[in-house]
């Protein structure tokens, strides 16, 4: 039998081979595990045919699906190396980030079909397969159901690249993090046990983009690689997502989202009517959860539960136990049990007590690097340690709090200030629902905090409120001296708020 690091889906056809893997919500497609292991057998075959070997980049545009996750283990059979594009990219963007991959084949969906036919051509690699798009040449289903099945192999390495997962972008061109069969094993050992992943019998619903990590493999990988099964969808629908969560005839037993993806589900008819009973995992991820959301969801039954983590770190970095929610709840939770984490500071030494370092991190979930980058030039590695970027400080208990970007940071009178450490506190007030802070230019400070609040409904806030709430947490200096309330704050595809947007709100 292949070892079920080299190859999951054999394995698991041969551990829960009528046990259901994947899902398609829209489409109502279901598979087993033995089903999948056929369909990824033929659709390797299909690849092979098409000259895609090791090392080989397959490029992918397309919505969820669950041919998604037939690419990812087609891919990982051959050894080839999937590159799913960012949609929400414009057209230049994408046939930079192409270029730079330089892909053996293209596939696509129907709602992306003239964006990857652009591509193709500007990269010189044939459009070689799409589903729902009715054309009998480059047809995917046609194809997977006429190729040869092609075994597992026992000659690749576990640390082979078999994706290329391209960071959110919000500081500069997006840059390709390489993700192997070894990180994404080690992220199942990081999750799947606090997780509460056991097999068959946990479904993760997936309304995620499936070009990023947060979509990809966070919760998708280990949920896999432990048997479960995936349900997939094209975009994240509010109405939708929660009539899933709130049926327990539909089986949801874990969901992951940002906090603006939760306050959406908590605003939807089916959040007040529902029984969400077979939800046992449901975790924030991008962004501090408000007192206000927590308390929502525990009416329901449901506690949400901070984590910390990104594309190139594992993704899991820390996770918060279920006893602490409530105790610390501006916490991101404690370092994940396979991954270690330093905090660092400016002269390179670790911090002390609760001084704010950088977070640097090293493990073998972590990626090996960026594509075509070198570690040792692009300054993103240290002696094997990965350098995030991202400020935090540790209480006495090993419970981390996010500070920041370091270079989001800006200086009031002289001191540093985190917008990040500033919205975690406002996140506490009741009457805020959503928060962000920018620095502005100021006369007498240098630059002070501008706050851009979204109110819980029925609620009043004015800039006196937040500030008295602020000293109460943290140095006067950091308060906002500026409130501009907003119905909706803009983000990106994952739930990152676009910062360089507030300043044209106002």
């Amino acid at each position: 039998m292949v070892d079920v690091s080299t190859d999951w889906v054999r394995v698991n056809a041969h551990r829960f081979g009528c046990a259901p893997a994947l899902r398609n919500i829209e489409s109502g497609e279901r598979y087993t595990w033995s089903e999948l292991d056929d369909r990824v057998g033929r659709l390797a075959g299909a690849f092979s045919g098409l000259g895609v070997g090791i090392g080989d980049r397959v490029l992918l545009l397309a919505e969820g699906d669950t041919r998604t996750f037939e690419v990812q283990f087609a891919c990982m059979r051959l050894g080839a190396i999937m590159v799913p594009l960012n949609w929400r990219l414009a057209l230049p963007e994408l046939v930079e980030l192409a270029q730079d991959a330089e892909p053996s084949i293209v596939i696509h969906d129907d709602v992306w079909r003239d964006s990857a036919v652009q591509i193709a051509a500007a990269v010189n690699a044939p459009v070689a397969l799409s589903w729902r798009c009715d054309d009998p040449a480059t047809d995917y289903d046609k194809a997977v159901a006429g190729a040869p099945n092609v075994e597992p192999r026992d000659d690749l390495p576990l640390d082979r690249p078999s994706h290329i997962l391209h960071t959110s972008g919000t500081t500069g061109t997006p840059k390709g993090a390489i993700t192997s069969p070894k990180t994404m094993t080690w992220q199942t050992f990081n999750t799947a046990a606090d997780a509460g992943m056991t097999g068959p019998g946990c479904v993760h619903l997936n309304p995620m983009p499936l070009f990023h990590a947060g979509g990809l493999t966070t919760v998708s990988a280990p949920m896999l690689l432990t048997g479960g099964c995936v349900a997939t969808m094209r975009r994240f629908d509010a109405p939708s997502v929660a009539s899933l969560l709130a049926d327990p005839a539909q089986g949801i037993t874990h969901f992951t989202a940002p906090p603006v993806m939760w306050l959406m589900l908590s605003e939807q008819p089916a959040f007040a009517e529902g029984n969400f009973n077979s939800l046992r995992f449901a975790q924030v991820a991008g962004g501090v959860p408000s007192r206000e959301l927590l308390d929502r969801w525990d009416s329901k039954g449901v506690l949400l539960r901070q984590a910390y983590g990104g594309t190139e770190l594992g993704p899991a970095v820390t996770t918060m136990p279920a006893d602490e929610v409530y105790n610390r709840p501006t916490s991101c939770g404690r370092a994940v049990p396979f991954t270690h984490v330093r905090l660092v500071g400016e002269d390179g030494s670790d911090v002390q007590g609760t001084t704010v370092g950088e977070v640097w991190i090293k493990g073998p979930s972590v990626t090996p690097g960026y594509w075509r980058r070198d570690p040792a030039q692009d300054g993103s590695h240290v002696d094997g340690w990965f350098r995030t970027g991202d400020a935090a400080w540790r209480d006495e208990d090993g419970f981390y709090y996010l500070v920041d970007r370091f270079k989001d940071m800006y200086k009031s009178g002289g001191e540093n200030v985190a917008p990040a450490e500033v919205e975690r506190v406002l996140a506490t007030h009741p009457d805020v629902v959503d928060v962000a802070v920018i620095g502005v230019p100021d006369a007498k400070w240098g630059e002070v905090g501008k706050a851009f609040v979204v109110v819980r409904e029925g609620g009043a806030i004015t800039l006196d409120d937040l500030r008295e709430h602020c000293t109460r947490h943290i140095a006067k200096y950091k308060a906002p001296h500026h409130v501009v309330i907003v119905e909706e704050l803009p983000r990106n595809t994952t739930g990152k708020v676009v910062k360089a947007r507030l300043r044209e709100l106002g």
